[in-house]
């Protein structure tokens, strides 16, 4: 077997795993390498032989070249022998903190580097098993580092891109304080990402590594609430026939998300507190309490302030969720980023639906834009996706979009979008001179992003996609220095 690919040539897709063993008619561990290290090359070379007998790629190189091979090559395994390695190869061995690692009865390495021991002669049936129970093992671990890369990336704060200025703050702030155990409230409408964002400030937390539980407080009747959260024992309501581990405790060390934390009852509100306040707790039907460490993230539609003042909602517990709060402010406030988020759920959808899409038409995105989006993002991505589905070319256009949407801005086949530049054009009887027509709606947006922006010129240009000197300069030529905005 060619043992000369670097490390960089390495296939990076994870193979079928190699336990339990195949048929002994076969080779187990096909295109596996494995590179066998002892002070004594006369026995590397006869384990290497007898390791080859299970389809693996196997190296035995000379004391001297041991450290090379280990820094140069991509393992799936190195076997150690019982002799003892040079310093160097030693040295190698412990920067390399990826590959399985066997040894037969040595000590040379940490034992925690060490997944699993092989006697001083191991034979094939030997070989066999110890491979694949330490491959199965490494390979486990590796499923998990990508998964856990995955979903870090999924939730990074960098992800999640936006032109506009409140999201931006929101942002900002989420950041600022992920790496605390501050409790974090946040608000806004159903859809615009609250759960999404309370992912990412438990990835970018110390505590990215214990569980993130999540519990939608409107999702469960009254009854079933306080089960849900605080677990249960055995008899202690009819149907409790075993004990069980509630989701506060499930989030031992980790992050707790209430959803909808405005739909929890008085009561329950009353022993969330305690939670907070004494981090304990007590399941139903119980008297030990259990200890629980968790970083707790509620969110809610509604305004609790109003809620309060209704007798809803406990003011202390308000308090005590209330130490940062975020609003996400709701798509309709944030059209600027509708090219973008289009963009993105078309790329995504369309590779996960194996459609030739590439983006949307003007029409398109047009119709978009005159809708209200009642469900903000959750149901702008709804949207997308029947439209990918529905499309056969390799542009999104308003016929592949549902009809609650096309009626809602009046948009019928043919015919421009009614609030699109191009609708007004077309109930035009005397048209503009092209320079009038381009600079009076550049003016009318210049103007427009100022107000939004209360006068921020930074905040404007950034609106815009456009410098700061740019911004200036077309100020200074419509005559928009001088303007207030509040």
């Amino acid at each position: 077997m060619d043992m000369s690919n670097s490390r960089d040539s390495h296939p990076g897709p994870l193979r079928a795993r190699p336990y339990p063993a195949l048929d002994r008619a076969q080779t187990p561990f096909p295109h596996t390498r494995v590179l066998v290290l002892d002070g004594e090359v006369e026995w590397a070379r006869s384990c290497a032989a007898r390791v080859s007998n299970l389809g693996c790629g196997t190296f035995a190189p000379p004391p001297a070249e041991a450290a090379a091979a280990v820094r140069d090559q991509e393992w799936d395994v190195i076997l150690l022998g019982p002799s003892a390695l040079d310093d160097g190869t030693l040295r190698a061995l412990e920067q390399d903190r990826r590959t399985c690692l066997l040894a037969c009865e040595s000590n040379q390495v940490s034992a925690q580097r060490v997944q699993a021991y092989l006697p001083l002669e191991p034979d094939e049936p030997c070989l066999r098993h110890t491979l694949g129970r330490a491959l199965e093992l490494s390979l486990l671990e590796d499923e998990n580092a990508q998964l856990r890369l995955a979903l870090k990336s999924r939730f990074e704060f960098g992800a999640i891109h936006t032109q506009d200025r409140r999201t931006s703050q929101a942002l900002e702030v989420a950041r600022s304080v992920a790496s605390t155990r501050a409790n974090v409230l946040l608000s806004g409408e159903s859809g615009t990402g609250k759960t999404m964002l309370a992912r990412a400030i438990h990835e970018h937390s110390d505590r990215a590594a214990k569980p993130f539980v999540t519990v939608n407080c409107g999702s469960l009747p009254d009854n079933l609430l306080e089960s849900e959260l605080f677990g249960h024992l055995r008899g202690a309501f009819s149907g409790a026939h075993q004990d069980r581990e509630g989701r506060i405790a499930a989030a031992h060390g980790g992050t707790l998300f209430l959803d909808e934390i405005n739909s929890a009852p008085l009561d329950l509100q009353v022993k969330l507190l305690r939670v907070l306040q004494e981090r304990s707790l007590t399941p139903v039907g119980g008297n030990t309490e259990v200890t629980v460490d968790i970083r707790l993230i509620t969110a809610t539609n509604q305004d609790l302030e109003a809620q309060i003042r209704s007798g809803r909602f406990r003011e202390d517990l308000f308090y005590r969720i209330h130490v940062v709060s975020i609003e996400l402010p709701p798509l309709r406030r944030r059209m600027g980023d509708l090219p973008a988020l289009c963009q993105a759920f078309i790329d995504r959808f369309a590779q996960e639906y194996q459609r030739p899409l590439s983006g949307l038409s003007a029409d398109c995105l047009a119709v978009l834009a005159g809708h209200d989006w009642p469900g903000n993002i959750r149901q702008l991505e709804n949207a997308l996706e029947r439209g990918v589905l529905m499309a056969q070319g390799d542009e999104l256009r308003p016929e592949h979009l549902g009809n609650d949407i096309l009626e809602s801005v009046g948009w019928k086949a043919g015919k421009p979008a009614p609030d699109s530049l191009v609708a007004g054009i077309a109930h035009l009887d005397h048209l503009p001179s092209l320079r009038e027509a381009l600079e009076d709606p550049e003016m009318a947006i210049i103007t427009r992003a100022l107000e939004l922006c209360a006068g921020n010129r930074n905040d404007a240009a950034a609106m815009l996609d456009i410098n700061r000197s740019t911004l200036f300069n077309k100020m200074r030529k419509y005559g928009l220095m001088d303007l207030h905005f509040q």
